[in-house]
């Protein structure tokens, strides 16, 4: 059976995901350190009426991260296959042809049961340039790309983000 990139890259993102070690003191210790959040849209892989499998697609895959030292950082994974889904919202970014991902950075406060982070900044690159560094990051600090991006844009500036169990809210996704 024929697998796309997309299909592929998501494969391996999923199977490669690992948590980060628990710290001891009590700001290390809050839910949201140490760990990837992830938020996922599409069309899961399915099992056709003979046990074959059907490849699934995705339409949006999100990858989000603070960090002890107060920086905040997000992968956005975007599938070209999706022509009406705007996956860079919240934000003004315009997507670029082909498989394109985008590394968002900034800084998180956390105040009155809610985690605010300001987006400093939107870079895009091409996907398979995010993937390789993605792979080999250190879970405990953002990780940097190696070359200059395609594009850098302007996106909103302000978002907050709030627990409910052990999901991360936001006003327009849930995380896990």
């Amino acid at each position: 059976m024929h697998m796309s990139l997309r299909s592929f890259s998501f494969l391996i993102l999923s199977l490669i995901s690992v948590g980060g070690a628990a710290q001891t003191d009590s700001l290390n210790a809050a839910p949201w350190l140490n760990r990837e959040f992830r938020y996922w849209q599409g069309d899961p892989m399915m099992h056709g009426p003979n046990g074959e499998c059907i490849a699934g697609f995705t339409d949006e895959e999100r990858r989000m991260s603070f960090f002890s030292d107060g920086r905040y950082q997000e992968i956005i994974f975007e599938d070209r296959g999706s022509a009406t889904l705007r996956i860079w919202q919240p934000g003004d970014c315009e997507p670029l042809q082909g498989d394109t991902a985008a590394v968002l950075s900034g800084t998180w406060t956390w105040a009155n049961d809610t985690i605010s982070v300001t987006v400093e900044r939107t870079a895009q690159y091409a996907l398979e340039d995010v993937l390789d560094q993605y792979l080999k990051r250190d879970m405990d600090r953002p990780f940097v790309m190696p070359m200059r991006p395609t594009h850098v844009c302007n996106t909103e500036r302000e978002r907050r983000f709030w627990f409910e169990g052990d999901r991360l809210e936001e006003a327009v996704r849930t995380w896990h």
